[in-house]
């Protein structure tokens, strides 16, 4: 695991400059892609996410305008301000979107999966967690008062690296991270599962309603018939599985929902 600074605590980073609104068939698309590649080197993020903004702009005709989101709070800060055309977002984020008159229109096809791992033989005092309002954030809070554990104390990090670093260092005994990241740490044979988190629908692609039914149709459509070489390169630039697009108009959303309510997010 690559070691960098620990960051002791949740920081927030602020987003590039956001784009203006998109001139007539133009696109404006933000992505935040998450705790898992919070710290992608913009150059690389770039060149991995152009193609696939290109796609999108295509269909409408225009040409893409794109923004990096670095933090919940900055995909957040957008929609009061420089509200964009799409969001391309993790699920507890998506449905902050939902919210802000934005519509669901197609999603990552494979699920978001989770779990909270701990070291063997430790009695768990500490849990670390991701960003606050990140799915694996609200739903391992979720996760925890399911299973009635209650007399721990909860630590915010900024990135799943940095929660398997708390974790390596003895700040938590247990962490909530990616399916991916935990099989890895568990390798090691130092960790193990200690409870599955819920799944749910991952990254999902968010328009505006200022949109037409139509234009939304067909960037839709055009998410589900990007090519391999597109979707490899998207891979690259979120912590998510992305293995092509499906529509989806209805996600369902209410366990996210729950557990963000639940955290009194």
């Amino acid at each position: 695991m690559r070691r960098r600074s620990f960051l002791a605590g949740l920081t927030i980073l602020p987003a590039l400059p956001l784009a203006a609104h998109a001139a007539a068939g133009d696109l404006s698309l933000g992505i935040y892609p998450g705790t898992g590649k919070a710290d992608i080197v913009m150059g690389d993020f770039r060149a991995y996410a152009m193609p696939f903004a290109q796609a999108l702009a295509a269909a409408q005709g225009g040409k893409p305008k794109l923004t990096l989101f670095r933090s919940i709070r900055s995909v957040m800060g957008s929609l009061k301000s420089g509200r964009l055309d799409l969001y391309f977002v993790p699920p507890s984020v998506a449905v902050a979107v939902l919210d802000n008159d934005y519509s669901p229109i197609a999603r990552v096809r494979d699920q978001a999966t989770g779990v909270l791992v701990r070291r063997k033989g430790a009695t768990v005092t500490a849990v670390a967690l991701t960003e606050k309002g990140s799915w694996l954030d609200v739903m391992a809070r979720h996760t925890l008062t399911r299973n009635k554990v209650d007399a721990v104390k909860i630590l915010n990090f900024k990135t799943q690296e940095d929660v398997a670093l708390a974790m390596q260092r003895d700040y938590a005994q247990a962490g909530s991270l990616r399916s991916k990241l935990a099989d890895e740490l568990m390798a090691n044979g130092d960790y193990e599962l200690w409870h599955p988190l819920p799944a749910t629908p991952d990254f999902t692609l968010m328009a505006s309603n200022r949109m037409s039914a139509a234009a939304q149709d067909r960037l839709g459509a055009a998410a589900v018939a990007l090519g391999p070489g597109t979707i490899q390169a998207l891979q690259k630039t979120i912590h998510s599985k992305v293995t092509g697009f499906v529509i989806d108009k209805q996600a369902d959303y209410k366990t996210i929902k729950q557990a963000m309510s639940e955290a009194g997010y």
